[in-house]
């Protein structure tokens, strides 16, 4: 039995357990109860009631004193204070750069980007939100009704140098950036920048268009600029870039993207690409796959624990690489064979032998110096940043705007930014600690929402939470105080 020095015994009493963890002493209800099978008292370890020092003694938890407390509700004021306390203890660079480039309105985008990723609340009703969260009391007195806001949002979206500069901070000039555009509805006719136009989901609407930029190497979005709905990607990337100050980046396209006009335009812009090809594109040839001799092939890789070959060639002084994975080609015949058996319809065995030297292959088109194994790589790794336009889209609940000013709208986007940041962040918190395929960051937001800080006599108090929420906190190594 381990020997506790007598400056911690000394405090423990009936009804008590000392524990030591991680090197601090700690005491806890302990109480215990009949096990009918084990015929004998079995020990079940309560609340904790506080932590124990040598130079302070015993020092009772905010919890355990708010237990031995009665108030009247009438007396009590109740905060969020979980999702509060998270962003500035682990995410203050935030606070330390907006104050660096906005000194004048830090405060409101710090609220207002809370707003945004806790509550997905519109502009409206932010002010109720910012009065029940602690942020309240962190930040006292933010005009943020409705009237107050429609100032602010249109003066800070004239700040785009600004913006630009605070972006910059996530650029380190090394990284790998992909570029992609998406449309946004907008429910507001008075703007310039919305064009009734034809959206990615192939319908007309009013529309402005979206470019992102995302990091690969940081896993975070790290540029947005805003654009007429009628004026399409190509046509943008090469200010984005400027902007941006991104040097040799490629454009990194999806599918649908080809066509000649596209790639003329690209090249007039002197951009780099690299673009996939249909399978059916006459670009490609397929005879090297068709000999099925991999001597004639330039060599293979292996990505994630799959082998792919490759080989390249050059059509109008554009490479064209293309590439086969083996094990994907088995998975693809099976999967159209058992079509064939289970819809013959619809699939036929003619069919099959037409597409049977297509499967397992991925043709790119691109101008740049990357080797293929590099230019494999890069457009896999596009993924990401069209999941991460999902996540604005679908997840923040971002993919319209009632904004009725251009400058409002630019703001409206930059709080969305530092939400999405925040969403990227609590990602990358998850990871660390292997706890992704359990828990989503809005599970994390979910569970932070719990708490709480009550105000009684004058006196803030971290209220109770549920051993869930303790557990999860615990092995995020995240103390909420």
């Amino acid at each position: 039995m381990a020997t506790h020095p007598e400056w911690a015994t000394k405090h423990k009493r009936k009804g008590t357990e000392l524990r030591l963890i991680g090197g601090r002493y700690y005491l806890y209800e302990v109480t215990s109860k009949w096990d009918p099978e084990k015929k004998r008292p079995k020990k079940i370890t309560g609340k904790l009631l506080g932590r124990i020092t040598k130079e302070q003694g015993f020092i009772e938890s905010e919890k355990a004193k708010l237990r031995r407390q009665t108030f009247p509700l009438s007396k009590l004021t109740v905060k969020e204070y979980g999702i509060t306390s998270f962003i500035f203890s682990h995410l203050g660079q935030y606070e330390t750069l907006l104050k660096k480039y906005f000194p004048d309105y830090y405060k409101q985008i710090l609220v207002l980007a809370y707003g945004r990723l806790a509550h997905h609340s519109p502009m409206k009703n932010i002010e109720f939100h910012y009065h029940h969260s602690f942020m309240s009391e962190i930040y006292k007195g933010l005009k943020l009704s409705p009237k107050h806001l429609t100032f602010f949002l249109r003066e800070f979206g004239t700040r785009r140098e600004q913006i630009v500069a605070f972006f910059k901070e996530f650029n380190s000039g090394k990284d790998n950036i992909l570029f992609d555009g998406t449309d946004l509805l907008s429910k507001s006719k008075l703007m310039g920048i919305t064009q009734y136009s034809k959206s990615k989901k192939g319908t007309y609407d009013s529309l402005t268009n979206l470019m992102f930029a995302f990091s690969v190497d940081l896993q975070l979005p790290v540029y947005y600029r805003l654009l007429p709905g009628n004026i399409k990607d190509i046509k943008a990337f090469k200010l984005c870039l400027e902007e941006l100050s991104v040097k040799d980046a490629a454009i990194i396209a999806d599918k649908g993207f080809y066509s000649r006009q596209n790639v003329t335009c690209l090249q007039e812009e002197g951009l780099k690409f690299i673009i996939p090809l249909k399978r059916n594109r006459s670009l490609i040839d397929y005879q090297k796959i068709e000999g099925s001799d991999k001597k004639s092939f330039d060599g293979f890789f292996n990505f994630q624990g799959r082998v792919i070959w490759y080989y390249s060639y050059v059509v109008d002084n554009l490479k064209v690489n293309i590439y086969l994975d083996e094990r994907l080609k088995i998975e693809e015949s099976n999967d159209y064979l058992n079509r064939v058996e289970h819809l013959p319809d619809k699939y036929t065995m003619e069919g099959f032998y037409q597409k049977q030297y297509h499967f397992g292959t991925i043709a790119m088109l691109h101008n740049t110096d990357k080797s293929p194994e590099k230019v494999y790589v890069d457009y896999k790794s596009r993924m990401q940043i069209e999941n991460m336009i999902d996540v604005f889209k679908n997840i923040l609940e971002a993919d319209s705007s009632y904004m009725q000013n251009e400058q409002a709208l630019e703001t409206w986007m930059f709080i969305n930014h530092i939400a999405l940041h925040w969403y990227y962040r609590i990602y990358q918190l998850l990871a660390r600690f292997n706890l992704t395929k359990r828990f989503s960051p809005m599970d994390f937001i979910l569970f932070l929402k719990e708490v709480r800080k009550v105000k009684a006599n004058g006196t803030w108090y971290t209220a109770e939470i549920t051993n869930k929420t303790q557990k999860l906190l615990e092995k995020l190594n995240i103390p909420i105080t």
